[in-house]
């Protein structure tokens, strides 16, 4: 016995051996690794009751996709040109997280999917092609996992590394998730030199598994896993659960939307990429939540032309401040490369009139596709058809429409503003200075 307590280099729950690979352990459990990189990455070790091949070897088989999850892989076509408003996708039949999900758009590396889910799952499931990011916009429920069950609700966002073992227990009442599927690398965390590791949030934020449910039970137990289209099932004569214990940081987690703190500035407008959370590759994962309104930036996003990423929001609570009133929650906003967008002509009038909140009371997800990303023929069926009218205002309200004077009166305000100052500004107390 060690005189003093000690915490390890790598977090291990239960029963591991001294090291991997090694010591009399591995002669009476069975490991298994679940490795990135080859054998040079991110990895974590299993430790087993049962081997982890026992599979029953004559009921493997491999799936038909279009009936198993029929709108996963909706077909994909080019994406640009026209805004888009997508609505809550309501699903005809109930089904389960998985085969209900829903592609809306993707990219060679990140999609961005949609499921409600309103059944059980009476199989585990293995994405063998891509980690997935949840977020989940309304429901509840226990994410159960090899290395043991995760807790959610409205809000997390829940972290499935690519090939773990997993399965959905839904809690009563409506679900609604959105989903992003990351092909090339895991989500790492946003942090840039000049802010430090603690905004937008800290990695003391995630919340990993620590408790084992050792399942030693004998049965059927379905496994489904997917590769790109490619669904396959496999049959075990035991629960796929059966881990007495795990060493590793390759690990699904949960992170709470409120533990987001969002970069703010009184006298400037902080960009989207300013409030950016995890970085995948091709994609940049972005939060607008509850913050300070800037006090003599503009609290507007400016007009933009993104030219190498298409920006989805997904909109999740309140009333989002370049919105208008046009966008609802649930909803999700495809604004594609190249085509300009900005504030919806109620919010630039608010913002003209001085009408400013104090608060942004809101919470949206925003997930920025590198350039080329396109659409899928399901969310085309859930976009609203006037969607593009909502910057109508900008061709009837007379202030925002063609006058003759117009630049005589921008050339005079400018002169007339020329030595205006902020008044956060540096002053000189009254009676010193030159």
């Amino acid at each position: 016995m060690e005189k003093f307590e000690y915490f390890r280099g790598t977090p291990e729950v239960g029963i591991v051996p001294r090291a991997p690979h090694a010591g009399p352990l591995i002669r009476h459990v069975y490991e298994q690794e679940h490795g990135r990189g080859g054998f040079a990455g991110k990895v974590t070790h299993t430790y087993h009751l049962y081997p982890a091949t026992n599979w029953l070897p004559d009921e493997t088989r491999v799936l038909d996709g279009r009936a198993w999850a029929p709108h996963w892989e909706s077909p994909l076509r080019p994406l640009g040109g026209t805004h888009h408003a997508l609505n809550v996708m309501t699903p005809a039949e109930a089904r389960d997280v998985y085969r209900g999900m829903a592609r809306l758009v993707a990219n060679a590396t990140v999609a961005m999917n949609v499921t409600a889910p309103a059944a059980p799952m009476d199989y585990f499931f293995e994405h063998h092609g891509a980690t997935l990011v949840y977020f989940v916009h309304q429901g509840a429920g226990t994410l159960e996992t090899t290395f043991g069950p995760i807790e959610f609700r409205k809000g997390d966002f829940l972290i499935v590394p690519k090939g773990i073992t997993h399965r959905f227990e839904l809690a009563p009442g409506p679900q609604y998730y959105w989903v992003y599927e990351s092909f090339a690398g895991d989500p790492e965390k946003s942090e840039a030199p000049t802010t430090g590791q603690f905004i937008t949030h800290s990695r003391s934020d995630y919340k990993f598994p620590r408790t084992l449910d050792t399942r030693n039970e004998a049965g059927r137990f379905e496994i489904v896993s997917k590769v790109d289209g490619v669904y396959t099932r496999r049959v075990h004569p035991t629960h796929p659960f059966d881990v007495v214990g795990w060493r590793g940081d390759y690990l699904p987690y949960k992170f709470a939307v409120e533990d987001v703190r969002p970069l703010v500035a009184d006298r400037s407008h902080v960009p989207p990429s300013g409030h950016t959370i995890f970085r995948l590759p091709g994609c940049y994962l972005c939060v607008f939540t509850v913050r300070s309104v800037e006090k003599e930036g503009m609290w507007l996003p400016f007009f933009h032309k993104n030219l190498d990423y298409l920006e989805t929001i997904g909109y999740h609570f309140g009333d989002f401040f370049s919105g208008g009133g046009v966008v609802t929650q649930g909803m999700v906003t495809l604004h594609p490369v190249g085509l300009p967008h900005g504030p919806k002509p109620a919010a630039l009038k608010a913002f003209i009139d001085s009408h400013n909140p104090e608060v942004h009371n809101e919470v949206a997800v925003m997930a920025d596709l590198a350039n080329p990303t396109q659409i899928s023929e399901l969310a085309l069926s859930l976009a609203k058809p006037d969607y593009m009218k909502s910057w109508a205002g900008y061709t009837t309200d007379p202030r925002f429409t063609w006058s003759a004077n117009r630049l005589a009166e921008v050339r005079a305000l400018a002169e007339g503003l020329a030595d205006a100052r902020d008044e956060l500004a540096p002053k000189e107390p009254q009676g010193e200075g030159a």
